[in-house]
């Protein structure tokens, strides 16, 4: 029996609410054809925090941040000592510099962020004998080695100085950036009122054409990135239109095939999201970091010097922050988290000590201590033991297993995020409606955010059909255990 190849589908931001409406309505034909087809689920868990370059590394490795120790969208890196930042604002493009912006989201991202020692699913499949494409996706590390032809504006914006290969699958598609010779002579919406071809169309027609022309790799990755733009504007559960577009650009994916049935017959087909968004409030929803920590020497974008110059430095991911200590410890952490406190906008205020970890609820300051001990399981089966309040994570044993409600997965993803770099640093996740500011982050007052723990920023729909093969944990994670199953390694 020939294997069937796979074809999986990540359409950002994509809220769970808004999948049920337009795949009941009819209003979404294909994505209606595949969950009436295949299997469903509406409560898959993203990582932590829920930023597309950690979810995305999460779906491309199988790990949480612990493992392929990609933290956030702005993070501090610790080789560098300087902040990274992948175009969060134009005002962060500004000081940055295109160069900088660009080198870190095409190049750095994933020949240098992602942890070397990890293998994505491109590495894997290609070393197992299969043929791998990976369409607008960002984490496209694999082992070709290609030019990028970037487009001249960029190159100029750019001074230039944009030049080097990449490493990445057989057919590598990133917007007009790079093109798969099997693709050659293709055109699609770019330029950049098209966002150099990172859009949905791009990324659909590209992928119909790489059918269509017999070119079709065994795994084929297609990233569809219009709905989080989309979100953050109109709010996460009046985003229908733009869902329903995407269903539309992935109808030419499958048009591509004699019919939809025998695309189901040649093919196993997983869509899903990588990550929600939470409703934002107005403005005065917004957690101004940078005063509330403006006692501190704090380390910025373009800060000169060593960062051990200064005591904190602000990392605001939307609706999750990052502060780290760069100096002082001892007296620096205690203060930060007591400046941060008595905030109720905060849900979580957390940090390690040692090899436990501390949580403090904003406003209450009630308290949770966990850490890893063969004491509880939680119900993805990994060990834990605890003292203190578990309600600050929504938390309860049940039946023997530590089960969590509003925050999902609640003590892995916290943990992962603290052990995915060695810096002391206190993380913050915020209260549904609320998201955090310092200078140079996004905030969308009256829209839509993600970032945080809360389960409105972190649970996604996924739908698999053409196989009987389920999910194996209901986890974006678990993407990249499932795929391996479909194409696994060659029996020997």
């Amino acid at each position: 029996m020939r294997r069937k190849k796979v074809i999986m589908f990540i359409i950002d931001s994509l809220h769970p609410k808004v999948f049920d409406d337009v795949t009941q309505d009819g209003s979404a034909p294909v994505l209606a054809f595949l969950r009436k087809k295949g299997i469903s689920h509406s409560r898959v868990v993203s990582a932590f925090p829920t930023m597309t370059p950690t979810a995305l590394s999460s779906i491309a490795t199988g790990a949480y941040a612990d493992k392929h120790k990609v933290p956030g969208f702005i993070w501090f890196s610790e080789m560098s000592q300087r902040l990274v930042n992948y175009g969060a604002t134009p005002g962060a493009i500004l000081k940055l510099g295109v160069f900088q912006t660009v080198k870190n989201l095409l190049y750095n991202l994933n020949q240098e962020h992602i942890n070397p020692r990890i293998e994505t699913f491109h590495e894997i499949l290609e070393d197992r004998g299969y043929t791998s494409g990976n369409i607008n996706f960002f984490i496209y590390r694999g082992r070709k080695k290609r030019e990028p032809h970037l487009p001249l504006l960029i190159r100029l914006a750019a001074w230039l100085r944009l030049r080097g290969p990449v490493f990445g699958p057989e057919n590598l598609v990133l917007g007009e950036c790079c093109l798969s010779p099997s693709l050659q002579g293709f055109r699609g919406p770019a330029g950049p009122f098209n966002k150099f071809g990172f859009n949905d169309r791009y990324s659909c027609l590209a992928a119909s054409e790489l059918i269509r022309r017999g070119k079709q790799p065994d795994f084929m990755m297609v990233y569809l990135p219009d709905n989080d733009g989309y979100s953050h504007r109109v709010g996460p559960l009046n985003a229908h239109p733009c869902v329903r577009k995407a269903d539309r650009m992935i109808q030419t994916v499958l048009n591509a095939f004699p019919s939809w049935e025998h695309a189901l017959e040649e093919n196993a087909f997983l869509v899903a999201g990588d990550h929600s968004q939470c409703p934002v409030g107005p403005s005065h929803t917004t957690v101004l970091l940078d005063r509330m920590l403006s006692r501190f020497r704090r380390m910025e974008m373009l800060s000169w010097g060593a960062a051990r110059r200064y005591d904190i430095t602000i990392c605001p991911n939307e609706r999750m922050a990052i502060v780290y200590v760069l100096r002082n410890q001892e007296s620096v952490l205690p203060a930060v988290v007591d400046t941060l406190s008595g905030d109720e906008r905060i849900a979580q205020i957390m940090w390690r000590e040692g090899e436990r970890i501390r949580v403090i609820q904003g406003g209450s300051r009630k308290s949770l201590t966990f850490w890893r001990e063969k004491t509880y399981k939680d119900t993805f089966g990994v060990d834990w033991n605890f003292n203190g309040d578990l309600s600050v994570v929504d938390g309860e044993v049940r039946d023997g297993l530590l089960h969590f409600g509003e925050y999902p997965d609640a003590f892995s993803r916290i943990a992962s995020a603290l052990e995915s770099q060695v810096t002391p640093r206190v993380l913050l996740s915020a209260r549904p409606g609320f998201e955090f500011y310092a200078d140079d982050s996004p905030i969308y007052p009256g829209g839509g955010s993600h970032g945080s723990l809360h389960e409105s920023d972190s649970i996604v729909p996924a739908v698999l059909a053409g196989t009987d093969h389920d999910l194996p944990n209901l986890r974006v994670s678990d993407f990249f255990h499932w795929l391996m199953e479909m194409l696994p390694a060659p029996s020997r």
